[in-house]
């Protein structure tokens, strides 16, 4: 596979990446990759500890999005407008704004300002892999977060990672490498972040890591969720099928088997359902499975 040049415009200029990053002036680099022995085709900035602001905007961006904190209604763009009022710099000012203050804003009133609030106030209960995603660590995944969850099983052990030895362990997961290890390293050496992890630790209630059955009854099954569940917030519910050794997807494809359905449901969602025919369950029929499956 090669670049076709004979369709690129004659009077093209060649493009030059930036050897300092444009947001707060530090020198790019390319990671070497051990593996290839080749450099990365990526420049990026390497300040990751909150002070290059684009940077530290779109660690906040990832900590409040769908598959992290999943806070409704705090989107990228709100995200950018708190941080040009100065009301977020770090993940944990988001469990303390004025939200008197945020009433005040255009666009603002008090049924948005309560829906947010209120938002906020359930997104600080988490599990612990979605807790580890958040942080945005490199070359930590949704997949590689569950496997440190799992392995680590509450926050303190988590914590411990600061302890260079404990850090080493890791590599005794299957599926997690010197990439990603470095990268761990990386985000405990910096006291920013230690400082971060101390503060949400105040604010949040990080649940321990719950054991997977590997031959769990819903092996090879797929699960997807749509509208409000009774007496259980959509991070149990998810917990519940992956302990049974199913499998969450988010979109509604070939690959899914059950679409379960909750209060106020997104009706594109069952309609795609019904055309690919994936069986749709009700919350309570959903519960039965789980029953039948014990």
């Amino acid at each position: 596979v090669s670049v076709d040049k004979t369709k690129r415009k004659f009077n093209s200029e060649k493009y030059i990446f930036p050897k300092r990053c444009p947001s707060c002036g530090s020198k790019t680099i390319k990671d070497f990759n051990k593996l290839t022995k080749k450099y990365d085709a990526v420049r990026r900035c390497p300040n990751e500890d909150f002070k290059c602001e684009k940077i530290a905007m779109e660690c906040l961006k990832h900590f409040v999005s769908k598959e992290a904190l999943n806070i409704d209604g705090f989107g990228k763009k709100i995200v950018e407008k708190f941080w040009e009022l100065k009301l977020v710099k770090f993940p944990q000012d988001i469990f303390n704004l004025d939200f008197e203050k945020i009433k005040e804003f255009d666009g603002w009133g008090d049924l948005s300002v309560s829906n947010l609030k209120y938002a906020i106030e359930k997104s600080k209960k988490i599990s612990l892999d979605k807790f580890i995603y958040s942080l945005g660590i490199r070359h930590i995944g949704q997949e590689n977060a569950k496997l440190l969850a799992q392995h680590l099983k509450n926050f303190e052990n988590f914590y411990k990672l600061l302890k260079t030895d404990d850090i080493e362990n890791l590599l005794n997961i299957d599926g997690i490498g010197e990439t990603q290890i470095k990268s761990i390293r990386v985000f405990f050496s910096n006291k920013i972040n230690l400082n971060i992890l101390e503060k949400l630790n105040k604010s949040m209630k990080v649940f321990d890591a719950i054991s997977t059955k590997k031959g769990g009854i819903l092996k090879n099954k797929a699960f997807m969720f749509t509208g409000k569940l009774k007496e259980i917030s959509r991070a149990e519910a998810k917990s519940l099928v992956e302990q049974k050794s199913g499998k969450i997807i988010s979109n509604v494809n070939r690959k899914l088997n059950y679409l379960v359905i909750g209060e106020k449901p997104t009706n594109k969602k069952i309609k795609k359902a019904k055309e690919l025919n994936i069986k749709i369950l009700t919350q309570d029929e959903w519960m039965k499975m789980l029953n039948k499956t014990s």
